[in-house]
C-alpha cells in the first residue's frame, strides 16, 4: 500500500489542495494518508514535510506527495507538481515562497520516480527546467465533479441572487487575487464595454494568497461585486448565473475553474496561455490575456449572439463530462503502481 503525504489537509482548499482531495476520495482505502498536526501549516509544514514526514513513511512503501511538494529526503516517491510557475515568474509570488519552491522543486522532481503533472504544457517546462527523462513525467488532467457542478436550477440562481445582490446579467472571475491571474485585465475590458452595455455587471470570487503578491484593481467601482471566498455550495449557482465566465490569467498548469463553469452550463471565455487552452479544449472563446481590447469584443460577441453562446454552453458541457475525478484517480493510481515495479 502507497503512503501518502497529507500536508495538503493542513491547507486552505485552492486548486491543488482540490485535486488532492478529490483524488483521494476516489482512492480512499488504496492509499495510507500520513497525516500532518494541526499545526504544520506555513513554514511548520515545510519542516514537517522535510523533517517528520519521512520518519512516518514505512520502509518499503511508496509515497505520493499530491500537492506541489514533498520530502527531498524520500527517494522512493511519486510526486505531482501542477506547474512551475514559481521558477518562471518569480516577480508573481513573495521572496520567501518562490525562492523556496526554486531551491526544493528541481531537486524533489529529480530524485522522485515519477513526476505527474496537469497539463502537457507544464510537462514542456518541467522537463526543459530539470532536464529529465521524459519518460518519468506523466499527464493527467484534472477533473470535475458533475454531482456538484452541474447546471442550477432556477431557485437555486434565484438564491444565489438575492444572497449576494448580483447584478443583471453578470460576468463572472473565480480564482485568488494574484498577479498571474491576471484580473486587471478583465476589469479594463469590463470598463471598456461599459458605455454600450450600461447594465452588465462584474462578479471575482476569490481573495489574496499567503504566497502569491496580490493585484491591485484601482479605485472600487459600484458595477464591480468583490466577494471574496464564497462556500462551495454557492459556486455553482454563482456560474450557473453568470452571463459568461472569464478566466484571464497569465500562466496556468490547467485551470479548474474553467472546468468547472462549463460543467455548469456557462458560456467560457479564457486565456490563451500555459495550460488553459489544454482545459478548454473546443469548448470556449481563447484570448490574448494581455489585450482587454480583444476581451472586450469577445465578451460582445458572446453576450449579443445568442446562437454562439449556446452553442459554447453545449461544447462545455460535452467538455466536463470527458474530464472526471474518477479518470484523474485511475491515472494517478496507474502511475502509482507502475513506479513500484
Amino acid at each position: 500500500m502507497a503512503s501518502v503525504n497529507g500536508r495538503f489537509l493542513a491547507r486552505p482548499v485552492t486548486g491543488v489542495e482540490r485535486y488532492a482531495h478529490e483524488v483521494m476520495l476516489r482512492l480512499g482505502p488504496r492509499l495510507r494518508i500520513v497525516r500532518a498536526p494541526p499545526w504544520a501549516t506555513g513554514v511548520s509544514g515545510h519542516l514537517w514535510e522535510q523533517l517528520v514526514l519521512p520518519r512516518r513513511v514505512r520502509g518499503d512503501s511508496l509515497l505520493w506527495s499530491p500537492a506541489n511538494s514533498g520530502p527531498v529526503a524520500v527517494k522512493n516517491q511519486v510526486v505531482t507538481i501542477h506547474d512551475v510557475s514559481p521558477i518562471d515568474h518569480p516577480e508573481w509570488f513573495r521572496t520567501a515562497f518562490a525562492g523556496l519552491f526554486q531551491t526544493l522543486v528541481p531537486r524533489l522532481v529529480r530524485r522522485a520516480r515519477r513526476v505527474i503533472t496537469s497539463s502537457r504544457f507544464s510537462r514542456d517546462r518541467i522537463l526543459e527546467i530539470c532536464s529529465l527523462d521524459p519518460d518519468r513525467v506523466v499527464v493527467i488532467y484534472p477533473g470535475v465533479d458533475r454531482g456538484r457542478f452541474h447546471p442550477p436550477l432556477p431557485r437555486e440562481i434565484q438564491e444565489v441572487r438575492l444572497r449576494y445582490g448580483l447584478p443583471e446579467p453578470y460576468l463572472l472571475a473565480v480564482g485568488s487575487r494574484s498577479l498571474r491571474k491576471n484580473l486587471g485585465v478583465l476589469v479594463s475590458a469590463w470598463k471598456i464595454l461599459r458605455p454600450r452595455c450600461p447594465h452588465l455587471g462584474l462578479v471575482i470570487v476569490g481573495s489574496a494568497t499567503h504566497t502569491a503578491r496580490g493585484a491591485d484593481f484601482g479605485t472600487p467601482h459600484p458595477g464591480i461585486r468583490l466577494l471574496g471566498r464564497v462556500p462551495d455550495s454557492d459556486l455553482p449557482a454563482l456560474y450557473g448565473a453568470a452571463g459568461a465566465f472569464v478566466y484571464p490569467s497569465l500562466y496556468e498548469g490547467f485551470g479548474l475553474p474553467v472546468l468547472e463553469a462549463m460543467a455548469c452550463g456557462t458560456a467560457v471565455l479564457a486565456s490563451n496561455r500555459g495550460g488553459v487552452p489544454e482545459a478548454v479544449g473546443d469548448a470556449g472563446m481563447l484570448f490574448d490575456p494581455e489585450s482587454p481590447e480583444e476581451l472586450a469584443r469577445g465578451i460582445e460577441e458572446l453576450l449579443e449572439d445568442p446562437t454562439r453562446r449556446r452553442d459554447g454552453v453545449a461544447r462545455g458541457l460535452r467538455r466536463a463530462r470527458e474530464l472526471s475525478w474518477e479518470r484523474t484517480a485511475q491515472g494517478v493510481l496507474e502511475t502509482l503502481t507502475e513506479a513500484r515495479r
